[in-house]
C-alpha cells in the first residue's frame, strides 16, 4: 500500500529532529553536534559526517552559495569527538535557510531514506502510509540497521523478523522496548513512543481499509 511516509509520519520526523520552522530559524540554522557518534548536523537531520564530498556536491549544489557548499564538504566524513571539536568553527560560517533545509529533506533525504527501508525490510508494500512512516523515522534517527548483530539493535532484528512473518501486529512492542537505550534521554524516550502510535494507527488505517 505505502511507497512514502504520511504527511503525518513526516511532521513527526521534523517536530523531532527541529522542532518547527520557527524554532528552526532560531536555534537551527547554523549546525549542531547532536553527541556520540555523529557529524557536524545541519538542515532536518543532515549528517555532515556519514556523508562524502561527492554526495554533499549533488545534494546541495545550486541551492546554497557554491563557498557555502565547500563549507560543508570540509566537514565530511567527521563524526564523533572530531566533529564536536569542529563544531564552533562550522557555527562560524554554515548558515542553511529553512527553506533550503526543507527543501532538502523533502526531496532527497526523505526519497533516500524510504528507499533505504525498503531495501532493508520486506514487505513494507503491505503497510500503510503511517506505519511505513514510522520505520523511516527510526531508520532517519537509528540508520537502516536491523541486521546489525549486538544488543543495541536487538529491536532492530526484531522487527525485521517481524517484517519477514508479516507479524505486524508485534512491531509497536519493539519501538517501546527500544526505550532500554536511552534511560535518561526524554527527546529519544517520546519519539520511540510517537513512532510505536503512529505505526499502531496505521495498523488499525490498514484495517479498516481492507472492509471498505
Amino acid at each position: 500500500m505505502a511507497d512514502k511516509p504520511s504527511k503525518r509520519a513526516i511532521d513527526l520526523i521534523v517536530a523531532t529532529e527541529v522542532t518547527s520552522q520557527a524554532y528552526y530559524e532560531k536555534k537551527y540554522r547554523k549546525p549542531e553536534w547532536p553527541g556520540g557518534a555523529s557529524g557536524i548536523t545541519i538542515a532536518v537531520g543532515y549528517d555532515l559526517g556519514y556523508a562524502n564530498e561527492a554526495k554533499i556536491r549533488s545534494d546541495w549544489t545550486g541551492k546554497i552559495s557554491d563557498d557555502m557548499v565547500d563549507c560543508l564538504v570540509k566537514y565530511a566524513g567527521l563524526s564523533g569527538e572530531k566533529a564536536h571539536a569542529r563544531l564552533a568553527e562550522a557555527r562560524g560560517e554554515i548558515d542553511i535557510p529553512w527553506n533550503v533545509a526543507y527543501d532538502v529533506f523533502s526531496n532527497i533525504d526523505m526519497p533516500e531514506w524510504c528507499a533505504k527501508v525498503k531495501r532493508a525490510l520486506p514487505n513494507t508494500d503491505k503497510l500503510s502510509e503511517d506505519s511505513f512512516g514510522a520505520l523511516v523515522s527510526l531508520a532517519y534517527n537509528r540508520g537502516a540497521s536491523f541486521s546489525m548483530n549486538d544488543d543495541r539493535h536487538k529491536e532492530m532484528r526484531s522487527i525485521k523478523e517481524h517484517m519477514t512473518n508479516e507479524e505486524f501486529d508485534e512491531i509497536p512492542d519493539e519501538f517501546r522496548s527500544m526505550k532500554r537505550l536511552w534511560p535518561t534521554m526524554r527527546g529519544l524516550i517520546v519519539r520511540r513512543e510517537d513512532e510505536a502510535k503512529l505505526f499502531e494507527d496505521g495498523l488499525k488505517t490498514a484495517f479498516d481499509d481492507r472492509l471498505m
